[in-house]
């Protein structure tokens, strides 16, 4: 039986050094929380069962963003506000600035970190379909050393990670996209502010010599399966020939080949396969424009 625990009642470690909290998860068993965003939610539903939490959030170590050569280097514990303001972010992986400039309350974005939104594994979790279409990387640190890991192998499924218990996610690095890659991030709430996504598509398109082809495409999409899911049948379809009209609303409905969305409070699934349709199909429209308007 597990114990159902009010927050007085659970003890808070708190670290001063990356190298003290690896030492410290090593050897005992923690909730490790950073912004405890996802946390302070759990609370509202009811008394935490975690009697022991690593507070990580001082450890500004984990805390940057670095542009180096063709790669940008995001710390753990940078905050969703950072990222949206970051003028590198911003030139050179513009989806994930989007699902930064979306994600919620200012409150919210100054305290919620882009390591915290992909531990807590939340297939809706705004930043992470992104990441998915930059093919982004990351480092998970130990008492062992550093291990790096492609972001779509670190989810094994709903709420299951690649992250051992002696783990914690240390940085997420990315190539940055080149001035013929096009990307952006989309989303559908039921309102605005910090709701959660119904549905996110989030693609990266590189171009060829015509202005309506483009010869790679990864196209993710979240909140429509267990984990977020690269939509491979639609990524074929953009590449195969000029991104016609035609071309565009059979890669937009081909994303009902890669998705296993649920019903819920949110929407049906039925909704949600429509949504990710429309969202798609959108978003290839605006990325062609952007890419005519450019040729």
């Amino acid at each position: 039986m597990t114990l159902s625990l009010a927050m007085s009642d659970v003890e808070v470690d708190s670290p001063a050094t990356l190298t003290k909290a690896l030492q410290m998860l090593d050897k005992t068993k923690y909730k490790v929380i950073a912004g405890g965003t996802d946390i302070l939610v759990r609370m509202r539903a009811g008394p935490v069962t975690d009697e022991r939490l690593l507070n990580i959030y001082q450890l500004d170590e984990l805390r940057y963003i670095h542009s180096n050569g063709d790669k940008i280097r995001i710390g753990a514990l940078t905050c969703i506000a950072d990222i949206s303001s970051s003028p590198e972010v911003r030139r050179f992986a513009f989806p994930l600035a989007q699902a930064a400039d979306e994600f919620g309350s200012m409150q919210l974005t100054n305290k919620a970190t882009i390591g915290g939104n992909l531990a807590n594994a939340s297939p809706s979790g705004d930043c992470i379909p992104p990441l998915y279409s930059l093919d982004a990387r990351l480092t998970l640190a130990s008492v062992d050393g550093d291990r790096e890991i492609q972001v779509k192998d670190f989810f094994k499924g709903y709420k299951e990670l690649d992250l051992h218990s002696n783990e914690l996610i240390k940085e997420i690095s990315f190539r940055k996209m080149t001035k013929d890659e096009h990307g952006l991030y989309l989303r559908h709430t039921l309102r605005s502010g910090e709701a959660i996504s119904v549905v996110g598509v989030s693609m990266c398109l590189r171009g060829g010599a015509s202005s309506e082809k483009f010869v790679a495409a990864r196209i993710a999409l979240g909140s429509v399966a267990p984990t977020v899911v690269r939509a491979t049948k639609s990524e074929e379809i953009v590449t195969q020939g000029r991104l016609n009209e035609m071309r565009i609303r059979a890669a937009s409905q081909a994303v009902t080949a890669s998705i296993a969305p649920i019903t819920d409070v949110r929407g049906t699934r039925e909704y949600r396969r429509e949504m990710a349709v429309n969202l798609t199909y959108r978003g290839l429209q605006e990325i062609l424009e952007v890419k005519k308007g450019g040729t």
